[in-house]
């Protein structure tokens, strides 16, 4: 970052910056602007969906607002203003910034507006402090809307959703691969919660549609590395990061980047927000030695505004909105600045004017070198004035302290820069200093700055959702992302109930190196909202991450479901359910009961305790032939009880063959597919099965062609020339040496194409024994709801299975998880939707279960010589050696060695990395090192062997060559050697 220069002939004095309300909310109006009213009434209403707005408070003053720092890759281009803080203007880099004589902001042709830092001059560091609290809080508020409107949409791949108002939560990470449209009025609010990370991937657009505005859209992130925005995406909406946000080359963001550590942009656009009301911006200038005000007015409301001055004076103008006024003729002097609105204040309320051309004119400008406990102040001498020298130095001071120090003044003949170092700083103290000039008993000072002495290497903590709130107890989650300058770190908890005044603590637990940790909590009370934030203390050093919330929900019920009856053979037969939720428990009591249809005891069958959903079975005896049964699944859990639906089965009498008509599927088109089963052929070798259908209300019934078979089993026919919007009904029927069975009879709509209509969408999530199913409703018409649910099967089978349904109410995403999946398996499924007897399918997609890949055990050598030794040696010429699988590094490198002397001499290792992919498991090792100036010219190699098992220094015979590569390096030379690693 460099500064430059230039003259101006003012130089500001502290003041206070008038409170402004400036937010994201304001009056709604019509096209003339007017207030819109009601008759009768002084107050108005406006047409929102959604979510309340988020008040970004004073933060909207800012397109771009960091805690820690703002760079550019040149040249990025920001509309608006941008500041830090508490970090100082060192922070922004890339900018080439140039610092107003006033002391207060900084301007750079990359940036729109100015651009302000907590080492300027007040009003700055105040305007600052209450911007990044307002991020704060809206950050706070924006994550802990609760209850959200949709919740794990897509599987946190959001790439092609169209988003209509609402709140939306994540507890992944959230990636936009494609374009996405976010739907809705002007005044509708989008508030999406990410729990992990955000990526907009290169190319993508972020589409607004019907009226949606940027500045409604917020995207709060509080995942460990924060917001990326790909190469090229067009990207919209107001960004709430936890940590850091990088926008990537020639990314466009039409909002605006508020981050709780910082903002990096390569040759970037921001736009910045529409923000209701913002500060006015104040200039000055000489004009024939006298002086003038300028006062900008950004907002859509005129300002009066007051300016007082020496000899009494005072005047009061209007600056019209999106306008200015000057002030002109004003004498040298200080001048005060106020406005008439409480909601809008000025970016400087003091300053001096001093347009004597005959006085000498002194600039300061920021400290840099703060290190340890010293600073180097700097300052600018622009003109000697009538004089031929001027006497310059700096005077400081400890913010707060009533007496300034002085520091050796220098002689300057011509206009230049000159500088002074200061020692005895304290770390965690706030200075201030300026530039004073003295020629002929004439005295000028310079802006007053500040020094921030941080603290050394503060640690840095986030806090992550919390998880596991069952029962009255929540684990509590965080990450400590750097110890700073420490070698361990004391992490705990903070939490309380919405509301109350006194955190409480949890145990602290002590860190040696950067990680997740957690905390469970008990005492919580159902329907209770609680919050808390993850603390990391050293030394007296103290940070915190984001305030998180989250509530206790009611206690959850056990769900049960019953399923069809099997295996009904003899007097026997199979009861089957399936524990879809455990509620709120740990372990629940799971049976039958059942009877004889018109029977008033029920029988219960044995308990079976669970602790993980699932089907369960029990077989029953005793039944008649002929004789209809009914049952249902039950589960107990604590005195609570809750039953699934009551399902029949038939015993048939003994020899006489038995049929069952399924309900009809793939209704598509003008076709539809019938299903029947064969259950039992009596006392027959072969049977004809077919089908018999018409459309409702037809006297005659229409046959499939029969098909004979052997054995109990499955059978389908496909029936064309259906009209859409007719219902139809159709029979399983089974013929057998001219006797004549039929199934129940069954019924089904063809819908017209708009009516209901539902897309499969790929699995994702294929993981253990289970993976999520996608689909998309996308029609949904004369009706109130559908059910959704899916149907999966091994490709190649007959029989399908069943997931959990969902009740939609409006077109949209859902998914479902199929369980106890086999690997090496492919699975094909579809998604189903249902209203009434009426049900669509969307097309049948497939996914593999990949079996797991065999462990590989390798070890990494770096040494000296151009063959590498097979098997390996490792005394006494390596340098560095690592170990691992192919699921992890195991053991970091390098078992200490390469602080070692005499190993490799005089080469000096930089550093090394290791590659992961998606899956966290490690592709790729690379090592970068320095031969010393003089060294000898040399080979130097890196291998990488595979191990029979976990490392044995008994079995180095036995390591196999899998990788290698070397090269020669001579004295001052630096290298990097890269090699893949094995994967399976």
């Amino acid at each position: 970052m460099g500064y430059k220069s230039t003259r101006r002939t003012f130089i500001a004095s502290s003041g206070l910056l008038t409170a402004g309300l400036a937010g994201c909310i304001g009056t709604a109006k019509e096209n003339n602007g007017s207030p819109q009213t009601q008759q009768d009434s002084g107050s108005f209403q406006i047409q929102q969906d959604g979510p309340a707005p988020v008040d970004l408070g004073t933060a909207c003053d800012f397109s771009i607002l960091a805690k820690s720092g703002i760079s550019s890759v040149p040249n990025s281009d920001v509309a608006g203003d941008i500041g830090v803080s508490p970090i100082a203007s060192t922070a922004i880099t890339g900018f080439d910034l140039t610092l107003d004589a006033t002391g207060v902001y900084s301007t750079s042709t990359q940036v729109g507006g100015r651009v302000y830092a907590a080492d300027y001059s007040e009003p700055t560091p105040s305007r600052l402090t209450t911007a990044v609290s307002d991020m704060e809080t809206a950050f706070t508020d924006a994550y802990g809307r609760v209850p959200p409107d949709f919740t794990e949409l897509g599987g946190g791949n959001i790439g092609g959703e169209t988003l209509t108002p609402g709140v939306y939560n994540w507890s992944t990470d959230v990636l936009i691969d494609d374009d996405i449209t976010i739907d809705g009025g002007p005044d509708d609010t989008w508030i999406f919660q990410v729990a992990g990370d955000l990526t907009a991937a290169s190319g993508v657009t972020v589409n607004l549609e019907g009226g949606a505005q940027a500045e409604n859209i917020v995207w709060v992130v509080a995942g460990g590395a924060g917001v990326e925005i790909g190469t090229d995406a067009d990207f919209a909406g107001v960004v709430l990061a936890q940590t850091g946000i990088n926008v990537l080359t020639n990314a466009t963001v039409n909002g605006c980047l508020y981050a709780q550590t910082d903002v990096n942009l390569q040759m970037a656009t921001v736009t910045g927000c529409d923000c209701d009301l913002v500060d006015l911006q104040v200039d000055s200038a000489c004009e024939d030695e006298e002086g003038e005000i300028t006062v900008t007015n950004p907002n859509d409301v005129s300002v009066m505004v007051t300016i007082t001055g020496p000899d009494a004076y005072e005047e009061t103008m209007e600056v019209p909105a999106g306008g200015s006024a000057t002030w002109e003729n004003l004498a040298d002097g200080t001048y005060s600045l106020e406005t008439d609105n409480i909601a809008i204040g000025l970016d400087i309320t003091t300053l001096d004017i001093s347009c004597d051309s005959g006085i000498p004119d002194v600039v300061t400008t920021p400290a840099t070198e703060v290190n340890g406990s010293t600073a180097t102040l700097n300052g600018e001498l622009t003109d000697l004035g009538d004089s031929t020298e001027v006497d310059v130095f700096f005077e400081w001071r400890e913010l707060g302290a009533d007496e300034w120090i002085a520091t050796e003044p220098q002689t300057l003949d011509a206009p230049g820069d000159f500088d002074a170092e200061i020692a005895g700083l304290e770390p965690g103290n706030t200075y201030e200093f300026r530039a004073v000039g003295v020629a002929d008993g004439e005295r000028v000072e310079g802006a007053t700055l500040r020094i921030i002495k941080t603290v050394p290497g503060v640690p840095e903590v986030i806090t992550s959702p919390a998880t596991e709130v069952n029962g009255s107890t929540a684990t509590l989650n965080g990450e400590l992302i750097d110890l700073g300058d420490f070698d361990t770190v004391d992490v705990f908890f903070e939490w309380r109930e919405l509301g109350a005044d006194e955190w409480i603590t949890t145990e602290p637990q002590t860190l040696d190196a950067p990680g997740d940790f957690d905390a469970e909590i008990a005492g919580l009370e159902p329907g209770n909202t609680y919050e808390f934030r993850a603390v990391a203390v050293t030394d007296d050093t103290r940070d915190e991450g984001a305030i998180l919330s989250f509530t206790k929900d009611e206690p959850g019920a056990p769900i049960v479901e019953t399923q069809m009856a099997t295996e009904i053979n003899g007097s026997t037969a199979t009861l089957n359910g399936e524990l879809l939720d455990l509620g709120d428990f740990d372990t629940v009591d799971v049976f039958f009961e059942w009877r004889e249809l018109g029977a008033d005891e029920w029988i219960a069958t044995e308990p079976q305790t669970l602790d993980a959903p699932g089907v369960f079975s029990a077989e029953i005896e005793g039944l008649e032939p002929g004789n209809t049964y009914e049952f249902r699944a039950v589960v107990v859990a604590n005195g609570t009880r809750e039953e699934g639906t009551i399902v029949e089965f038939t015993k048939a009498e003994a020899g006489v063959p038995s049929v069952e008509t399924r309900p009809a599927t793939e209704i598509n088109g003008s076709t539809a597919t019938l299903n029947g089963e064969l259950i039992d052929l009596g006392d027959f070798d072969t049977v004809d099965v077919f089908f018999e259908w018409r459309e409702l209300g037809a006297d005659e019934w229409i046959a499939t062609e029969p098909q004979t078979l052997d054995a109990p089993g499955v059978f389908s026919a496909e029936i064309e020339g259906l009209e859409p919007g007719n219902t139809y009904e159709f029979r399983a029927v089974m013929m057998a040496n001219d006797e004549r069975f039929l199934g129940a009879t069954l019924s089904f709509t063809k819908l017209a194409p708009d009516d209901l209509k539902v897309k499969t969408k790929p699995a994702t999530e294929v993981n253990g024994s289970t993976a999520t199913l996608n689909g998309k409703l996308l029609k949904l018409r004369n009706a109130e709801e559908a059910s959704v649910y899916f149907l999966y099967r091994v490709k190649g089978t007959k029989v399908w299975m069943f997931t959990d349904e969902a009740i939609l109410t409006e077109p949209g995403p859902f998914s479902a998880t199929a369980t106890d999946l086999e690997t090496g398996t492919t699975y094909e499924f579809q998604a189903v939707a249902q209203k009434g007897d009426t049900v669509v399918y969307g097309d049948i997609l497939e996914f593999t279960k990949e079996p797991k890949p065999d462990l590989v055990h390798w070890q990494v050598d770096f040494g000296e010589g151009k063959n590498v030794p097979n098997p390996p040696t490792y005394w006494p010429d390596d340098g560095f050696a690592a170990l691992g699988t192919n699921e992890g590094v195991e053991e970091n490198p390098s078992f200490g060695r390469t602080e070692k002397p005499g190993q490799l001499g005089d080469v000096t290792i930089q550093d090394y990395a290791f590659q992961f992919d998606d899956d966290d498991e490690p592709t790729e090792v690379s090592i970068t090192f320095t031969v010393d100036e003089g060294g000898e010219s040399r080979f130097l190699h890196l291998a990488v062997f595979i191990l029979p098992g976990p490392y044995d220094p008994d079995e180095v015979d036995q390591q196999e060559l899998f990788d290698e590569t070397s090269d020669e390096y001579r004295g001052g030379d630096t290298g990097t050697l890269t090699l893949s690693l094995p994967t399976a």
